[in-house]
């Protein structure tokens, strides 16, 4: 549930979205890109073929793929806490958390975001 004033106007929300300094990916639950934001292409691989593809086909690395395969099947399975770690696909380490995404209780897919890991 979110908290907001009677203020707040929600379909400001997409536009919110963009404006996060982090990238922040929706799959479903077979790993079909649905959305990512206009701020991810600054931090991780998206651009727009990629939408309604297999995440998988982001990844080089078949550890990467085989990552991917785990965390969906914990949250198939019932994990609801995020899932993060530190990836350097570019050179340059990243900061991932992997959400379960949920609607009306009902798993749907994940959330995915990436920033820098700030260095220091």
């Amino acid at each position: 549930m979110a908290f907001l004033t009677a203020q707040f106007d929600q379909d400001w929300i997409p536009q919110i979205l963009d404006k996060i300094p982090m990238a922040v990916t929706i799959f479903d639950l077979q790993g079909i890109m649905l959305y990512y934001n206009e701020y991810s292409p600054r931090v991780i691989n998206r651009k727009p073929e990629l939408l309604g593809k297999d995440i998988r086909l982001c990844h080089q690395k078949p550890e990467s793929n085989a990552r991917i395969d785990r965390m969906i099947e914990e949250f198939k399975n019932g994990r609801r806490e995020p899932i993060s770690y530190e990836a350097r696909p570019y050179g340059k380490p990243l900061l991932i958390t992997v959400s379960p995404l949920e609607i009306d209780g009902r798993l749907v897919g994940f959330i995915h975001t990436a920033m820098p890991k700030p260095l220091g």
